[in-house]
């Protein structure tokens, strides 16, 4: 993370009630917060003793503050992830067709494994993914701008894609999120049985097979975003 990009979520941060000091003891200024929370996830293989070293403070302040943190941005994620109205979702398709001749798309789908330094100690055998370490699986919805209108996580590494969809928020209100054609575009990995497939999500290589405009230059996925 930059400085410039730093500043601007510490800005954002401040205003959240849960850095307003309720006791007597003033609270550390949120940047040093953030940079804890940062020192602790934002790279592999740091871990709460490393933060609490270079920050000088203890452990259990260290989950202190990336408690305030985790809970700030989980707030501010809620608010400015939206999927949007049926004329933002219009305005997508159209982007998205005027870029790549797919019409009524209205998003884009992929999954990421975030790797975790050590399996959890309950259940740790859930988190080791087909790479083989473990990891928590995470699961996103990007618009024409590469802004994300939707994302699960906190999903064990063994947790398939499919499987995964099919328990997102997205899946379940499926009916009242898309409108007519409409569909997500995804890659192999988030491939469905036939039945359940429908216009929801097109696997990539059945919407260059559904729209032969595409044959012998196939985009990837990514750089329809």
């Amino acid at each position: 993370m930059g400085r410039t990009t730093f500043d601007k979520v510490v800005h954002v941060l401040e205003s959240n009630p849960i850095f307003q000091s309720t006791g007597r003891k003033p609270q550390r200024p949120v940047r040093h917060q953030l940079g804890c929370f940062l020192m602790r996830y934002g790279r592999r293989g740091s871990d709460t003793l490393d933060a609490a070293e270079k920050m000088g403070i203890g452990l259990g302040t260290v989950f202190l503050y990336c408690r305030r943190v985790t809970r700030a941005l989980r707030e501010i994620g809620l608010l400015v992830v939206s999927w949007g109205d049926a004329a933002r979702r219009q305005a997508t398709a159209d982007a998205v067709f005027a870029k790549s001749g797919l019409p009524d798309c209205i998003g884009m789908l992929d999954g990421s494994l975030i790797r975790l330094t050590e399996a959890p100690a309950n259940s740790g055998a859930l988190f080791y993914c087909r790479k083989k370490f473990p990891a928590i699986n995470i699961q996103a919805v990007v618009d024409e701008l590469c802004r994300f209108i939707n994302f699960e996580m906190g999903w064990p590494g063994s947790v398939p894609d499919v499987s995964l969809w099919k328990q997102s928020w997205v899946w379940r209100h499926r009916q009242e999120l898309f409108d007519g054609e409409q569909y997500v575009f995804a890659d192999k990995g988030s491939m469905f049985h036939s039945h359940l497939t429908v216009h929801l999500l097109i696997p990539f290589l059945q919407a260059i097979h559904r729209h032969p405009i595409f044959c012998g230059h196939s985009p990837s996925p990514r750089s329809l975003q």
